[in-house]
């Protein structure tokens, strides 16, 4: 069971890795079918706008800022220290803050593509792509699910745990097009670097710690 898992998270990985090049490859060299993209999924989701899901989606997004995400991951952090969950708050912990937004920021320096041209319904302050809040959401939410899957004994609850964690990876994701601070290329980028990210980590742990809890 455990090598199984092993392969599906390595494969997972590796498709993640080619997404994400392929992505690379069209915003950095301004091919048409990222535009296309682009232009499809935005119109869908700002399609959906009304006052008061704007109103919760600028709220909404802000759960996936730098601040809130390092607060929540160090009080897990924390927590796991407490129950004496040393590798799960380790791997929770490098993966959240050491990793994640440094390793964003350097892909956002090199590639650097300009915002959206829409108005910004919050304050934005680096280039585009990829997504940080999609990325950051991606490793951190992704870690806990896999520790929730490893450390929780209840099959309900790991459902439930899953489910939440789920939807808060697609919803930061979906808010930042909502705002009009990122293209949907932007989004899948961060996504899929992020569970690149997650995936070496996990490999990294499994290799030279024994494991992830």
């Amino acid at each position: 069971m455990k090598k199984q898992s092993q392969k599906i998270s390595t494969s997972l990985g590796l498709i993640s890795l080619v997404i994400f090049l392929i992505l690379t490859y069209g915003v950095v060299l301004h091919k048409e079918w990222i535009n296309s993209f682009d232009n499809y999924f935005g119109h869908m989701v700002r399609d959906l706008a009304t006052p008061s899901l704007t109103s919760f989606m600028i709220h909404f997004t802000k759960l996936g800022n730098f601040e809130s995400l390092l607060g929540f991951t160090v009080g897990a952090g924390l927590i796991l220290f407490l129950v004496r969950k040393i590798k799960a708050a380790l791997f929770l912990l490098i993966n959240g803050v050491v990793l994640a937004a440094p390793i964003d920021s350097l892909v956002k320096h090199f590639i650097n593509r300009p915002r959206p041209t829409l108005t910004h319904l919050v304050s934005v302050h680096s280039s585009s792509f990829p997504s940080g809040h999609s990325m950051s959401i991606m490793v951190i939410a992704g870690s806990l699910l896999l520790l929730a899957n490893r450390i929780l004994k209840n099959n309900t609850q790991k459902l439930i745990v899953d489910l939440l964690l789920i939807i808060l990876i697609l919803g930061i994701g979906i808010s930042r097009i909502y705002v009009g601070v990122h293209f949907a290329s932007d989004v899948l980028g961060g996504w899929t670097l992020g569970l690149v990210t997650l995936t070496v980590s996990q490999w990294a742990f499994n290799q030279f710690a024994g494991g992830i809890s």
